[in-house]
């Protein structure tokens, strides 16, 4: 039986627990590329390159983690694992303005819509929050989203607990399933300026 090998980008700014999530889920000791930060970002070290850690999905399926750089200025290891992507996880850290030229970077280079890959938003460091400031924070990253053509999850993670980092997983799980119904029960004719879609 031939294995099967998907991809998850996880791509956050600093401090949101990239580095982390993929410790607490990879089955095998993690690569990770960190340097000592020369200024002041809430701790010692921060990610210069790709985190790199691995967990087996079922007998037959592992599934990659790259810990991703959020700044533009890393777009290079971006593309690096651009290709055949399982899911995108974008991590936020909350309490920090949102940046929402970083997400629209993060949009247009990865185009979902197009690529038919599944997004979810992780926000971090949030345990203590109230409700209204996770909902203001929520709507402004929708408002985002939907100038993208995007409906996706916005969820509350803790990269720290392996109960909460599965959950995103799962997640992606039942995204990609439904993306496979919708591909099965209809096909596409390419037309000039997009694609028709013919109901099976």
């Amino acid at each position: 039986m031939d294995s099967i090998y998907k991809k998850l980008a996880i791509v956050g700014e600093v401090g949101a627990g990239k580095t982390q999530l993929v410790n607490v889920i990879s089955e095998i000791s993690p690569f990770a590329t960190e340097a000592k930060s020369s200024v002041n970002i809430g701790k010692e070290y921060t990610t210069v390159g790709i985190d790199y850690g691995r967990l087996t999905l079922a007998e037959d399926i592992a599934l990659g983690l790259y810990g991703l750089p959020g700044q533009k200025r890393f777009s290079m290891l971006w593309e690096m694992v651009r290709s055949g992507l399982w899911g995108l996880l974008v991590l936020m850290k909350f309490g920090k303005d949102f940046n929402q030229e970083a997400l629209d970077t993060l949009l247009d280079f990865y185009r979902p819509n197009e690529n038919n890959l599944p997004v979810v938003i992780g926000i971090s460091h949030c345990e203590d929050a109230a409700d209204t400031e996770l909902n203001l924070l929520s709507s402004e990253v929708e408002a985002t989203l939907e100038r993208h053509g995007l409906f996706t999850p916005i969820i509350p993670v803790d990269p720290r607990s392996i109960e909460s980092s599965l959950m995103l997983l799962e997640v992606f799980n039942t995204l990609n399933e439904s993306l496979t119904d919708y591909s099965e029960q209809y096909d596409y004719d390419l037309i000039d300026n997009g694609a028709k879609i013919n109901e099976r």
